[in-house]
């Protein structure tokens, strides 16, 4: 069993010295530090490496605290006198999550991030510290959303809050990772870009991911039983889709009720500025987040609910089944940043290079798994290899952007995953790269582009000439690039017609110019030509789409 060390005694002992401090505050104090055996051990820690030196009371007339401050140079944490009791000497629970949040706050404080701008190593500031404390401290229904999670469910259970991090390596205004128990967020928003209405939304929405991880941890035990059934299947046909689909619904739900509480975190900050405070101020407050819930009336020029959400008559929002789905409406649902026809303010921009959606964030996760499965049980049937099949188009899943964010390959890495896309008649061949690798390694979260005639596709023997899918060998010229001519075009013309209605402009135009190429006399050149009439008038007749639904959307004011 641990025990005080000399450092943590002179801490706490300094405690008696500070105004207004009486022998129950010190007795609860120790008692606090105390009552848990891993608290002790990290308190211990931080008192011997100096960077908890002693304690103090808040006084009257000072900042809202709520859940402490802590101060580097001193190495004073100051504690909320309402986590005391006028009498005894008993710990309250609240004084005990105080210390375990300030704990993390001082572990966060003495780290470093990396400061990709200027390739540098920095230290945590001062005022990154002081705006997490007064955010958390400016809000009550999050400061006790915040204590909640750092203290244990029940004996024997890990809480599901245990460490603050610098965040880097993604575009997110805060992420949270259930294996680590770790909330990240990322350093200028705490510093130069620091504002405290979009950072009290950010740590009320990544806090209730902390309390949803253990439904997330039943979702992906379900999602690997489903996975691994299919890869050990008898059947040639190994679909995907369906557990995907299943994953992809969960995250759904988890995104959308952390939605929920951030909404609700941030009211309750405005409510403490303003008691009274409700719909209007909310949109007063200018933070694109609460565009997810209401819009301004441009009639009344106030705040108007968006259709499907029902709020409570103080303005909160309860995460029922109906709120959660439709809050996932309006923003997991919401398409890429650059989605043709889709005002900026209704797409997201997450991920590695901030241009993802949240189906293709949480989807490049979900295939790198599947792949790992299948590559770990799938045998073959009757001498013949099963294939890995996903219904993209249904999924909404998108096989750049999910690259780009980073598809990890556990198994095999180096060799890419073929499949086909089911959403196509007949399915097209595809192919996923593993790309969630260190950046300045090749591919790392880059999209792998394939081009028709070389290796690698399902269905087709490595250098057979009809395989419509290969990678482009870098830094050699489309001109370079020969057919062979007893080539069978079909399936590659089925590429042509997958992208055409697809609206993949790129591939489309490759391909067209691949087969206007074809040296004369090239047998199926007659066939090749006539396929290209057909996927223009295709891809013309989807630009047309496209332009049609541009003109009936409805843009949502930015505030």
């Amino acid at each position: 069993m641990s025990i005080l060390n000399p450092q943590l005694e002179i801490a706490l002992s300094q405690l008696a010295a500070q105004p207004g401090v009486t022998p129950a505050h010190e007795a609860q104090l120790r008692a606090a530090v105390a009552s848990d055996a891993r608290l002790l051990e990290r308190l211990n820690q931080d008192a011997a490496d100096g960077h908890l030196k002693g304690f103090a009371l808040s006084q009257g007339g000072a900042p809202p605290n709520l859940t402490g401050t802590y101060e580097k140079a001193s190495g004073v944490v100051t504690l909320p006198a309402g986590s005391f009791a006028p009498t005894g000497g008993v710990a309250s629970a609240d004084l005990i999550a105080t210390l375990r949040l300030q704990d993390m706050s001082m572990r966060f404080a003495h780290s470093d991030y990396d400061d990709p701008a200027n390739k540098l190593c920095r230290p945590i500031t001062q005022v990154m510290v002081n705006n997490l404390q007064s955010t958390i401290n400016g809000s009550p229904v999050l400061a006790q959303e915040m204590k909640k999670a750092v203290t244990p469910p029940g004996p024997g259970q890990e809480a599901p809050l245990q460490h603050f991090a610098p965040l880097s390596g993604t575009v997110a205004g805060g992420t949270y990772n259930g294996d680590t128990r770790t909330m990240s967020l990322p350093p200028t928003s705490l510093s130069t870009l620091f504002d405290s209405a979009d950072m009290t939304f950010v740590l009320g929405h990544e806090v209730q991911h902390a309390f949803n991880h253990a439904g997330m941890t039943a979702a992906s035990q379900s999602f690997s039983t489903e996975t691994r059934q299919i890869a050990q299947s008898n059947n040639l046909a190994h679909d995907y889709t369906e557990p995907i689909g299943k994953l992809t619904q969960a995250s759904r739900a988890d995104e959308a009720s952390a939605q929920i509480a951030g909404w609700n975190a941030l009211l309750s900050q405005q409510q403490q500025i303003t008691p009274s405070a409700g719909l209007d101020d909310m949109l007063r407050t200018r933070n694109f987040r609460v565009n997810d819930f209401i819009e301004l009336n441009r009639i009344s020029r106030s705040a108007q609910i968006r259709p499907g959400l029902t709020f409570n008559p103080d303005a909160t929002l309860s995460p029922t089944p109906a709120n959660i789905a439709t809050a996932g409406l309006y923003y997991f649902d919401k398409p890429p940043k650059g989605t043709l026809g889709v005002p900026e303010n209704q797409t997201t921009g997450i991920g590695f290079h901030g241009d993802s959606d949240y189906r293709n964030y949480y989807g490049a996760h979900a295939v790198g798994r599947a792949i790992d499965m299948e590559r770990s049980y799938a045998q073959p049937i009757n001498g013949l290899a099963p294939n890995m099949q996903v219904d993209m188009s249904r999924l909404g899943l998108r096989e750049e952007l999910m690259e780009r964010n980073g598809i990890a390959i556990g198994k095999n890495p180096g060799t890419p995953q073929p499949y086909n896309d089911t959403s196509q008649l007949p399915p097209a061949p595809h192919r996923f790269d593993h790309t969630n690798t260190p950046a300045g390694t090749p591919n790392s979260h880059q999209h792998v582009p394939v081009v028709p005639g070389a290796t690698g596709s399902p269905g087709v023997k490595a250098g057979d000439p009809r395989d419509p899918e290969a990678v482009q060998p870098s830094g050699t010229p489309q001109a370079q690039r020969e057919l062979s001519p007893t080539a069978d075009f079909s399936a590659y013309l089925d590429r042509m017609l997958a992208a055409a209605q697809s609206g993949d402009d790129a591939s489309f135009r490759k391909m067209t110019q691949t087969l206007a190429d074809l040296p004369p006399g090239r047998e199926l050149r007659t066939e090749a030509v006539a396929a290209v009439d057909q996927q223009e008038q295709l891809a013309a007749q989807h630009q047309a789409q496209l332009q049609q639904a541009a003109q009936v959307s409805s843009p949502v004011m930015r505030m």
